[in-house]
């Protein structure tokens, strides 16, 4: 059983593989059903094709060959009965029946050539298409390792990059640290000296300076005087009036005023400061 069922498949193949195909270019189906059109010009076409082709002219699909006998297209029945078979080419002469099976075998010859050929031009356009294939691939590849290498050297540079401005950063850590540590060390003497400049007499004015450069700013400011207050009004002497210097009342006296005499030729002599002229001040002066 198992042979049987191994011959079967082996002549199916067979079958299958010498089955002729179609010669229109369209249509290139084999031709393992009942009926065929075959022409003079030794082609060969599947039943719809035919009838539709030779309905509309009397043309070869194939080879544009004009077909205007009887017997130039025939229908055959590509399965004859085995009626057929026993009666078709009885009373032929057998020099005639040789000569039909070689023209038959020399048509199917020209059908395996053909398809042969078209199957070289075939793997011919194949081959060439392969070519082009792997040339254009090759030069995709080509292309791509070059832009892989491009892109792994500007790796290698960021990395590069990034290894500097890692340092960098380390170093302006560093240089951050160092600069808190001094600014802490700054903060903390300026406490330190802040605490030294505050005093009791500070906070005894509740009106005052709070702040340490205000009581500094402070202690560098005097009270400027009037004419009136240091030399006393117009035609006094100036002994009752006293004179204010920052914060601290201090009586002062002005000079005597004495008068002032130009002895031509004659330098003072410190003797003389008692005949000086009386010098009053311009209070525009002041």
């Amino acid at each position: 059983m198992r042979s049987d069922r191994m011959s079967k498949v082996a002549s199916d193949s067979w079958t299958m593989d010498d089955d002729l195909i179609c010669n229109l270019r369209t249509c290139r189906k084999r031709l393992n059903s009942s009926f065929a059109w075959v022409t003079s010009c030794s082609h060969i076409f599947c039943d719809a094709d035919g009838a539709r082709e030779f309905t509309k002219s009397l043309i070869c699909p194939a080879c544009d060959t004009s077909l205007p006998n009887k017997y130039d297209i025939v229908r055959l029945d590509l399965k004859p009965s085995e009626q057929f078979k026993a009666i078709a080419w009885c009373g032929l002469r057998p020099e005639t029946v040789l000569e039909m099976c070689t023209r038959a075998i020399a048509f199917w010859n020209y059908q395996c050539h053909q398809e042969r050929t078209y199957q070289e031009h075939m793997a011919s356009k194949a081959r060439d298409k392969n070519a082009q294939l792997e040339q254009y691939y090759e030069q995709v590849v080509n292309r791509l390792q070059t832009e892989l290498n491009t892109i792994k050297n500007r790796i290698a540079s960021t990395k590069k990059k990034l290894e500097e401005y890692e340092t960098k950063c380390r170093e302006l850590k560093c240089n951050l640290t160092e600069k808190t540590r001094q600014h802490s060390k700054l903060q903390a003497l300026y406490e330190a000296l802040r605490r030294r400049c505050v005093t009791p007499a500070t906070f005894s004015d509740s009106n005052g300076p709070t702040d340490i450069r205000d009581i500094h700013a402070q202690s560098f400011m005097m009270n400027l005087s009037s004419r009136d207050d240091i030399l006393g009004p117009p035609g006094s002497t100036g002994r009752n009036h006293p004179s204010v210097t920052g914060g601290l009342d201090v009586i002062r006296r002005s000079p005597p005023e004495r008068e002032f005499t130009l002895k031509p030729n004659h330098t003072p002599q410190a003797g003389d400061a008692g005949n000086l002229p009386r010098f009053s001040m311009d209070p525009r002066m002041m």
